[in-house]
């Protein structure tokens, strides 16, 4: 089977046919039950995963319910385990799309770590394409559901900087400009973007508009946080108006 929920939450048969969640209390119980695949989550986790601060007044009962109308969902497999604390999908390995991003996420940044920026880029960029928009996209918020989104957006977030670090260290100054002032626009608040920025802009031949973008994270860090921009962004500074050869391609700089 195959279990998706970075996008439109989507389940398919081993067969490639997919399986009809056409009731909005579908689609959020099997959220719920993928976004804990690990150990049987709680009755109450997964009462305040559905329900929020407005459960029903029978909320066992109403559990029950949708279990059962989960495993019709599901049809013939026998994915969804009843334990004595509560309920388990199991989910092999490579079926649900939330944990092979995190396990390409994990060996990309460990080849970046490990001096492969072409392997770091592959694995990255294979990452990012399990991605749909925006995670959930389909299932009815609650609190609970609300928060598991937001990590994920921050997880990718977080993967987009580290292969736009690759391509640094692959010399794709000029390819990453685009990619790096779209993290900034969608949020402006991480500095290590900007820094990116700086350097891939830098090494474009543009230092007026390197230093140009320090001069935006400094007024942004002042205004958000009453400080300047942290040491990375100063050193890289530094080294711009010292027109450092360290700064040109190969360089260790963003490690």
């Amino acid at each position: 089977m195959r279990f998706c929920v970075l996008g439109p939450l989507l389940a398919e048969a081993d067969d490639g046919t997919t399986l009809v969640l056409g009731r909005p209390s579908q689609r959020t119980t099997l959220a719920a039950l993928l976004l804990h695949p690990v150990q049987p989550p709680p009755r109450s986790l997964l009462i305040d995963a559905l329900w929020g601060d407005h459960p029903p007044a029978d909320a066992e009962t109403a559990l029950r319910v949708r279990m059962r109308d989960v495993r019709r969902a599901l049809g013939g497999h026998d994915r969804l385990v009843t334990h004595n604390s509560g309920y388990q999908l199991i989910v092999a390995p490579g079926e649900f799309d939330v944990a092979s991003f995190r396990s390409l996420a994990a060996q990309g940044r460990a080849a970046l770590d490990d001096g492969d920026p072409a392997g770091a880029v592959g694995l990255l960029e294979r990452a990012c394409s399990l991605w749909r928009d925006p995670p959930l996209a389909d299932v009815p918020d609650t609190p609970r559901m609300q928060t598991i989104a937001s990590t994920l957006l921050e997880q990718r977030r977080e993967v987009r900087e580290w292969l736009i670090d690759a391509r640094l260290r692959l010399g794709q100054h000029h390819e990453v400009l685009a990619q790096v002032r779209e993290l900034i626009a969608a949020d402006p608040m991480p500095e290590h973007p900007h820094v990116q920025l700086m350097l891939a802009l830098y090494r474009c031949g543009q230092k007026s508009a390197a230093l140009a973008a320090y001069t935006r994270l400094r007024g942004l860090t002042a205004r958000e946080f009453g400080q300047d921009p942290g040491p990375e962004a100063q050193a890289l500074l530094g080294q711009i108006l010292a027109d450092s050869p360290d700064l040109m391609f190969r360089s260790a700089l963003l490690t």
